[in-house]
């Protein structure tokens, strides 16, 4: 087993294993440079934006494939998948952005909203997001 790098904390999940998989987490990957803080900051901000904006659904955010990915200067791309075992789909790149380095970000993550909802209902129309509390109940009920 490689020795862990000073940026290593806790061991790799494997969230796509039977122990760790649940249909209800969704997967943010993002693929950040090392070359500037404000990447890994924004990094963080876009996966509590979307864990806040959309509290039904649980979220991981996994930051250059948990570090063993050597980015690309001047990444930012921002994948996203409906949970550990479906596709991943590109919802930013900033890699032809920029200079300057704030065109590396989205505006606003606001923005990455519809792109995100679009996935989720692609694979579970009926778990549609933004659905009121007693809706969500009323469809639990009906499975049961």
């Amino acid at each position: 087993m490689p020795p862990k790098g000073p940026g290593k904390k806790k061991k790799e999940v494997d969230w796509a294993d039977d122990e760790h998989f649940s249909k209800e987490r969704s997967m943010i990957y993002i693929e950040h440079t090392y070359e500037c803080p404000i990447f890994q900051t924004k990094a963080d901000e876009c996966g509590s934006f979307l864990q806040q904006r959309i509290p039904e659904r649980k979220f991981q955010l996994v930051k250059n494939k948990y570090g063993r990915q050597v980015p690309r200067e001047g990444a930012f791309e921002i994948g996203f998948s409906q949970n550990a075992r479906t596709s991943v789909h590109l919802l930013w790149s900033g890699l032809e952005k920029g200079p300057p380095r704030r065109d590396k970000f989205p505006l606003d993550y606001e923005t990455l909203v519809p792109d995100v909802n679009r996935i989720l209902k692609k694979f579970y129309p009926d778990k549609a997001v933004g659905v009121p509390e007693e809706d969500e109940d009323e469809d639990k009920e009906d499975m049961a």
